[in-house]
C-alpha cells in the first residue's frame, strides 16, 4: 500500500455533484480528500487505487503532485491538507 498524493481533474464544467461523485469514489477505494478545487481534487490514494479512480465517468484526469518543500506556498498547502485530513480520520477511543 503506497499512498500517494493526486490531482484529480474534473472533466468539462464544475458542479457540487460531479465533486460529490468523484469524492466519493476517491473515499470508497480507501483515499483522503486533501483539498478541494474547482477544477478538481487534491487528495491522498494508494497507488493500486487509482484505476478506480480514474474510471468514474467525471475524472479527466489523474496525475502525482508533488511539493517542493522550499516553494512559496508549500508550507501554507501542507497546512491545509492535514486539516483536512483531520477531518476525516476517525479516532478511535483507547
Amino acid at each position: 500500500m503506497a499512498i500517494q498524493m493526486y490531482i484529480v481533474a474534473f472533466k468539462g464544467q464544475f458542479s457540487q455533484e460531479t465533486s460529490r461523485g468523484v469524492q466519493h469514489r476517491i473515499c470508497q477505494n480507501g483515499g483522503f480528500i486533501l483539498m478541494v478545487m474547482k477544477t478538481g481534487v487534491i487528495a491522498a490514494i494508494d497507488d493500486a487505487k487509482v484505476p478506480l479512480v480514474e474510471s468514474h465517468p467525471d475524472v479527466k484526469l489523474v496525475g502525482g503532485v508533488t511539493l517542493n518543500p522550499r516553494g512559496y506556498a508549500a508550507d501554507r498547502l501542507q497546512k491545509i491538507f492535514a486539516e483536512n485530513l483531520s477531518k476525516q480520520l476517525e479516532v478511535k477511543p483507547d
